[in-house]
């Protein structure tokens, strides 16, 4: 349900922007000093479908290559932004960093121009922001997989074969007499090349994906469908949109079974936040979906026309009845005043309805996967999957499959609305060994994606593990081998993650014993604690781990003995930051964590970093 529409507003502004001022030069931009927006912000509601140019234009002159480089990084920027809201914070590090890179690259060439030193403070000074808002939160900039929608194959897609067999034409009407349906079926030349596109084209895999994922929900959008009291036909919009994957993710930025925006999905109820996106929940989707399309229909009378303004928006159908004096999507489609992927869409359902209601006819012989019983339980308190899945007994991917709509390894913190979905069965057992579990053995992992340059050493210490507890949890082998772009789970407690538990031969605590030279942080933990315990003072730990203040950090490693074995060898740096350098960057320079380096500079405010701000780096050995 979006269309190309977010895309295509943009692309008409900035071609409105460019046509109106090529022209006309104007003075450059006002940097503007921004606070950086709160964590997370989800977006108001804007119906997104016209393109009249907004009544205050930025100042850009066109013929001057610094403007235009300006206004390209923010536009880049933007765009991470958007993608950050959304919970996309790779796309979103990627799309910072080329805004960053744009205006170095320009002032290479450009080296005495203020307003670019200008806008690079600032732009480095948002990124930072937001990459300790991320810290806060959680996890810093990862997210959660994403997967192809099916509706974005319809921009590709050509409906008009050059003849249509008029048998093939009789032989499907008469079909469709025979089979019960509760939307209008119209056969005409669109639907009939839709269905070649299936059955002989490119089309034919991702509908088998369809007709095998619809087992799964069928009988829970049925349920809701029938509740809400619109045809069930609707569910193969369901599948022209993701085809039944919850996970989908279009160009678009529309996501889950029923390809809400996010605007739109706000609207109807669909929580967004940090931790989670109920666009991806099936269950709270499709009732959001039935609710819209209901509205849609109630709006037009007309079930053409409610798809129609499902996927492209009311405020374009109806602009475009009141063009044209058209009453039927039909004659919208003729007229061309519909974008291609709205006109490709009716028929496009259609052809799939004829399909799923009879695929055997049309050469499918595709199994249904059973359908998924689940229950829903409360998880008041932040939760690693990993803890559950092993606690109650659940292959962690299934646990993570079935609550797609959780961005983060650990359910979100303070949120009595969020709910876990289980398999049917297992709430007894979830309440009797999650409820009652202590905070500090409720998240215990971490997920790391090796770089070039990390070895496994620099892992360790990075996350204040060790390189046994890595090789162990991963099963690395001997010697252990990282690769790059492979994911490791860091076991931040030092016990062998749930997922790998079963199969483990052996494990690996950090209880303290004696003799042994660190520590591990646990929740609760003080400075004043874990010195009575070891019988040393506190100004001997803060000395022995380069701590300048009390503050502790769970599942950081302590020196607790004056012949440290680790830590010896580690090395004080004090990095001058460069012109537009983030910590982000400066982390992965010195292959560390930003958490680490507001540890050890935990005197100084890293909110905002200026280049030649001195910034404290402690560097261990590479073993």
């Amino acid at each position: 349900m979006h269309s190309k529409l977010r895309q295509e507003w943009s692309g008409a502004f900035f071609a409105a922007v460019m046509l109106l001022l090529t022209s006309c030069g104007a003075p450059p931009a006002k940097a503007v000093k921004v606070v950086p927006p709160p964590m997370p912000k989800i977006e108001q509601h804007v119906e997104p479908l016209t393109a009249a140019v907004p009544t205050e234009l930025p100042q850009v002159n066109f013929n001057d290559p610094v403007d235009l480089a300006i206004l390209e990084a923010q536009l880049r920027f933007e765009k991470g932004e958007g993608f950050y809201r959304n919970g996309f914070l790779r796309r979103a590090k990627d799309e910072f960093n080329g805004a960053i890179d744009l205006i170095l690259e320009t002032s290479n060439a450009y080296q005495k121009e203020p307003r670019l030193q200008h806008e690079l403070h600032d732009l480095v000074g948002r990124v930072n922001a937001m990459e300790l808002a991320a810290l806060r939160e959680g996890d810093g900039f990862t997210d959660q997989s994403e997967e192809h929608a099916a509706i974005d194959d319809l921009e590709r897609v050509e409906t008009f074969p050059a003849l249509i067999d008029p048998r093939l034409r009789k032989e499907i009407e008469d079909e469709v007499k025979e089979v019960a349906h509760d939307l209008p079926i119209e056969i005409n030349d669109r639907v009939l090349g839709f269905l070649e596109y299936y059955q002989n084209g490119r089309g034919r895999g991702v509908i088998e994906l369809g007709l095998e994922r619809v087992g799964k929900y069928q009988p829970m959008i049925d349920r809701i469908l029938k509740e809400e009291g619109v045809p069930l036909d609707l569910i193969y919009l369901c599948q022209a949109e993701s085809a039944f994957e919850p996970r989908a993710l279009s160009r678009a930025a529309a996501k889950g079974m029923w390809q809400f925006i996010s605007s739109r999905g706000k609207e109807y109820g669909l929580r967004q936040t940090w931790w989670i996106d109920e666009r991806s929940d099936p269950e709270k989707a499709t009732r959001a979906a039935a609710r819209h399309l209901k509205d849609l229909y109630t709006a037009f009378g007309d079930w053409y026309l409610a798809m129609a303004a499902y996927n492209s928006g009311p405020l374009r159908v109806q602009r475009a009845l009141e063009k044209t004096g058209a009453d039927n999507f039909w004659t919208l489609a003729e007229k061309k005043a519909l974008p291609k992927e709205t006109i490709n869409y009716i028929p496009n359902i259609l052809a799939l309805t004829i399909i799923g209601k009879n695929p055997e006819k049309y050469g499918f012989n595709v199994v249904s996967a059973p359908p998924v019983e689940t229950e829903r339980v409360s998880v008041e308190k932040a939760t690693d999957l990993r803890v559950i899945a092993e606690a109650i007994d659940v292959p962690v991917e299934q646990l993570r499959a079935l609550n797609a709509h959780v961005l983060r390894w650990t359910t979100p913190p303070d949120d009595p609305d969020f709910q876990l979905i289980l398999p049917k069965g297992y709430a007894d057992k979830f309440n009797q060994q999650i409820s009652s579990l202590p905070e500090s053995k409720r998240v215990l992992f971490r997920e790391h994606v090796v770089r070039k340059g990390d070895t496994l050493g620099a892992v360790a210490r990075k996350y204040g593990t060790t390189a046994a507890q890595l090789t162990d949890a991963n099963k690395l082998g001997k010697p252990p081998v990282l690769k790059i772009g492979q994911t490791l789970i860091v076991p931040m407690s030092g016990v062998t993650p749930p997922v790998q538990m079963a199969a483990a031969t052996s494990s690996r605590s950090t209880t303290k014993r004696p003799g042994s030279t660190s520590y591990t942080v646990r929740a609760g933990d003080t400075l004043g604690k874990i010195a009575a315990h070891f019988n040393i003072s506190v100004d001997k730990l803060k000395s022995w781990n380069h701590l300048t203040s009390t503050q502790l950090t769970v599942g950081r490693k302590l020196v607790v003995s004056g012949q440290p074995v680790q830590s010896a060898a580690a090395k004080k740096v004090v990095h001058q930051v460069k012109q537009g350098e983030t910590l982000d960057r400066i982390a992965t320079t010195y292959k560390t964590s930003v958490n680490a380096i507001i540890s050890w500079n935990e005197s100084e405010d890293l909110s905002v970093i200026h280049p030649g701000d001195r910034i404290t780096i402690f560097l261990g050995d590479e073993n």
